[in-house]
């Protein structure tokens, strides 16, 4: 079985886009003006829909045919234009930002939940110069108290900054969220020099 099709399974019974991540929408300042974003492995939507109503063009890329599938509903239902792109952020090659419709790169990049090493540092290239990140990944303490998600899937302390290659660090929050220990990292590629 496909990871598309595992995670298709998964989203069987839902009917409606999950809750925005409520890291990115508590950073809205930052995104104040933003005219582009991406959320990676975005599942449903529900973080991709919110930059949506932000009014910034957004691209949601996930694995699941499914979750795209309520969040396109969703965000017809809204009245929202939303990309969608499916792709296996762990087995394709990771998609650059020409070939998700953005030439130059986004002002703003989204991976919530989903940690896959060589993605994280890929999105420097995903980011237009001044363009931000947000990176949110349960740590390793969180086995202190939740026996999922397993080892494989988290992040040592202090770790974000070093795998999101490139980016300079905005602020780092390492600590429990609603019983979830989480490194949360807001990043920027630097602009380019002044000539």
């Amino acid at each position: 079985m496909s990871a598309g099709e595992r995670w298709d399974a998964k989203y069987a019974d839902a009917r409606e886009p999950g809750p925005a991540s409520e890291f990115v929408t508590g950073h809205a300042d930052l995104l104040a003006g933003c005219p582009t974003a991406v959320d990676l492995a975005g599942g449903t939507g529900g973080t991709a829909l919110w930059l949506a109503e932000q009014n910034i063009e957004t691209t949601l890329v996930d694995v699941s045919g499914r979750a795209l599938e309520i969040a396109r509903s969703a965000a017809a239902n809204r009245g929202l234009p939303l990309k969608t792109r499916q792709a296996d952020l762990e087995a394709e090659p990771l998609p650059t930002a020409a070939e998700l419709g953005r030439g130059h790169g986004w002002q703003a990049a989204v991976c919530a939940n989903f940690l896959h090493r060589p993605l994280l540092a890929a999105l420097r290239a995903l980011l237009v110069p001044g363009g931000i990140a947000f990176v949110q990944i349960a740590t390793v303490d969180n086995l202190l108290r939740n026996a999922r998600p397993g080892r494989a899937y988290l992040v040592e302390r202090g770790e974000l900054p070093e795998l999101c290659r490139g980016l300079e660090t905005i602020s780092l929050d390492e600590d429990w969220f609603d019983n979830r220990h989480e490194a949360r990292l807001v990043a920027r590629r630097p602009k380019r020099p002044a000539v």
